[in-house]
């Protein structure tokens, strides 16, 4: 998205393999990889569409009806389709557009938070976060067991009935302003796990515990301050979009920054 944005500067990936495996689970006009399992999560739900079902396929099946997009997708995927969304603005995003439906990817969680804010019909793709999907309401349970006094914020991207469990739920930043405008002490965050280290920065007089201690991304933490290093010393990875894809791609993204 920064390249997409900012042609003219220099973007680079630290990791050319720090990709997102839910970016993966859609395509514009070619079959997806089709994973069952992923690091601490054995047991994945299975897809509602086959393997060679596509964005486009999507679209086709729908007619006329916008497409959202999640940030946390492929730069041809963007450009395919009308607005892009973030987990704290998507259903602004959604009630911004004229259409009484809309389509919804990739995340089949958050789409279903955003329908449950809506009074718009939500069309959902399939894809999920393999570190929030592993959620259960079980999990939910045992750690308000643990933590009984701890006020328990969950990120979209949970499966539906884990957050109809959760006190509050909220984006990733939303958690840090939550957290730190709250007069409670305690906090069960679900979400990735590295959020904590800034909770606990930011936040010195209060606790922060994991949902669960596995919600890990292994290629979010595949970025370390020494990646960082080599990528400015060896300008490594530099991401440039060609304008076929660049120009509508940043149309959808320019359409989302100037919601209000």
């Amino acid at each position: 998205s920064a390249s997409i944005l900012s042609p003219e500067k220099t973007v680079l990936l630290t990791e050319i393999d720090a990709c997102c495996p839910m970016a993966d689970m859609i395509r514009v006009d070619s079959a997806r990889p089709v994973r069952k399992s992923f690091p601490g999560f054995d047991n994945p739900p299975p897809y509602a569409y086959p393997p060679e079902f596509t964005l486009r396929d999507i679209k086709a099946q729908h007619p006329g009806v916008p497409v959202v997009t999640y940030v946390n997708t492929t730069a041809d995927v963007k450009a395919e389709s009308d607005i892009c969304c973030t987990s704290a603005n998507v259903v602004k995003v959604i009630e911004s557009l004229p259409s009484d439906k809309v389509i919804c990817i990739p995340d089949k969680n958050l789409s279903m938070w955003a329908a449950r804010n809506t009074k718009k019909q939500v069309i959902a793709w399939d894809g999920f976060c393999h570190v929030h999907e592993r959620v259960t309401p079980e999990d939910v349970k045992k750690a308000r067991a643990e933590h009984p006094n701890a006020v328990l914020m969950a990120h979209p991207e949970c499966r539906i009935e884990a957050l109809d469990m959760a006190d509050h739920v909220t984006s990733t930043s939303g958690m840090l302003r939550f957290a730190s405008a709250s007069s409670a002490k305690e906090f069960i965050v679900g979400t990735e796990i590295g959020l904590l280290y800034r909770l606990r920065k930011e936040n010195p007089d209060k606790v922060f515990y994991p949902l669960r201690k596995d919600m890990i991304c292994p290629n979010m933490k595949k970025t370390t301050l020494k990646s960082v290093l080599r990528a400015l010393k060896e300008n490594n990875y530099i991401i440039k979009v060609p304008d076929n894809i660049r120009i509508p791609a940043k149309r959808a993204l320019d359409r989302m920054l100037r919601i209000k």
